[in-house]
C-alpha cells in the first residue's frame, strides 16, 4: 500500500507581483526539499497559456510529515507574505496515494 501523501495547490499571481513570487517561489522549494527530510518533492508549475498562474506539487512520505511542513519558519513567512502577492488564495487539494 502506498503511504505517501500528495498536495497540490493552484493559485494565481498579481501581474505587478510576478518578480517577488517567483524569488518566494524559489526560497520555498530549496528550503523545503533541502531542510524537511519526510518531503519526497516539492516543485512548482506555471501555466504555459497564463503567466501568472501556477500550481505547487508536493509528495511527502506520510500525512503527518505533511502537517510538520505548515509550522516551519520558511512557510510561516511565505503564509504572511501571501495576501499582497495572489489574486485570491490557493485552491489547496490533499490526496492520499492508492
Amino acid at each position: 500500500m502506498n503511504t505517501k501523501f500528495y498536495v497540490t495547490a493552484k493559485f494565481t499571481i498579481k501581474k505587478d507581483k510576478m518578480e517577488e513570487s517567483l524569488a518566494l517561489m524559489k526560497r520555498l522549494t530549496e528550503e523545503t526539499n533541502s531542510k524537511e527530510e519526510g518531503c519526497k518533492d516539492y516543485f512548482y508549475l506555471q501555466n504555459s497559456a497564463n503567466d501568472c498562474e501556477f500550481t505547487s506539487y508536493e509528495v511527502w512520505e506520510s500525512e503527518a510529515e505533511e502537517a510538520k511542513h505548515w509550522a516551519t519558519d520558511h512557510v510561516q513567512t511565505a503564509l504572511a507574505a501571501l495576501p499582497e502577492l495572489l489574486e485570491k488564495m490557493p485552491e489547496i487539494n490533499k490526496w492520499k496515494g492508492i
